[in-house]
């Protein structure tokens, strides 16, 4: 249905059912798997997708996949009948709980990598993740003219600390932090394996308010790296945001993560998201940073890589 030339009685009779307002309202409030909304809505999938098909046809509900997800976003149009539609799922949202407990079920989506980073002791995996960092190694160094500081460096997701052995030789001072305390277990050996006498770890994520506070304290990083973090996070754009704010004016955030692909298998280790649309990634950095580079990584790895590159702005003097 194309709601230019459709007659107001159809649109009438398609936002006069309460479940399809209260999908709509949660669409709009944020990208919602169908799963997700059939926790909150407390229904079936096979009902949330019935449900949603006439919003889709209609324009007012898009849709994406994510590998075998399918994720819901609301696209809202000027219209009066849709606004006062939105207000009433909004208030029948709010009235059944479902509006609030959104927080709590998209922050479920990085349950998995918890238990998967914390569960993971074995030597197998600790080489993997030194392999894996060695690809990034061979061309990380290609952006070091790109940024001139060299005071604080903040390795976000750590993990096993692959990448430390680069930082630490450039850096005064490097931070590596990571939520998982098993992961900086098995960090703070390598660490003490290697001699690096300038790092520091700290567990937490990029958003927590400690973290940042710290930081402050010390002026600000001059690089933020986030190298294979965004896959495993709820929501990527608001971990490009924190770490944005982690940098001093003129400092460099660098993010190395995955393009768009379709391997399920990776999901056993607690990956949230098959990849990034480079767009949509530069657009994130965009938002908040100066963009510098944004570009795919020639190499073996599979999925493929992508590296992009922001600025944080210098102040301006008045």
């Amino acid at each position: 249905m194309n709601l230019a030339v459709s007659p107001r009685a159809d649109l009438f009779r398609l936002l006069g059912d309460e479940s399809r307002l209260r999908l709509l309202a949660l669409c709009a409030e944020e990208e919602l798997t169908v799963g997700e909304l059939a926790a909150l809505l407390a229904e079936s999938q096979p009902q949330v997708t019935k449900k949603s098909q006439p919003l889709r046809e209609a324009g007012l509900l898009s849709s994406r996949r994510d590998g075998t997800r399918t994720l819901l976003r609301a696209q809202l149009i000027r219209d009066a009948v849709v606004d006062a539609a939105l207000s009433e799922g909004r208030a029948l949202c709010t009235r059944d709980g479902s509006l609030a407990r959104i927080a709590s079920i998209v922050a479920q989506r990085e349950e998995a990598s918890r238990r998967y980073f914390d569960e993971r002791a074995t030597h197998a995996d600790g080489e993997s993740m030194a392999a894996a960092g060695g690809e990034l190694l061979a061309w990380l160094p290609v952006f070091a003219p790109l940024l001139p500081g060299r005071a604080l460096a903040i390795d976000v997701g750590t993990g096993d600390g692959a990448l430390l052995p680069l930082l630490s030789p450039l850096y005064d001072r490097v931070v590596a932090i990571d939520r998982s305390p098993g992961s900086l277990a098995r960090c703070a050996a390598r660490v003490a394996a290697w001699g690096l006498p300038n790092l520091r770890l700290r567990e937490g994520g990029v958003e927590d308010a400690g973290v940042a506070e710290d930081i402050g304290q010390r002026g600000g990083a001059d690089l933020v790296l986030m190298a294979r973090v965004l896959r495993h996070a709820a929501r990527p754009q608001d971990a490009i945001a924190a770490a944005a704010r982690l940098l001093r004016p003129g400092g460099h955030l660098i993010v190395v993560d995955h393009l768009p692909h379709d391997d399920e298998s990776v999901r056993e280790q607690g990956v949230v998201w098959l990849g990034f649309e480079p767009a949509k990634l530069g657009a994130w950095i965009e938002a908040h940073l100066e963009p510098i580079a944004l570009a795919s990584l020639p190499g073996a790895a599979r999925p493929a890589l992508q590296i992009a590159v922001g600025k944080k702005p210098a102040r301006h003097l008045h």
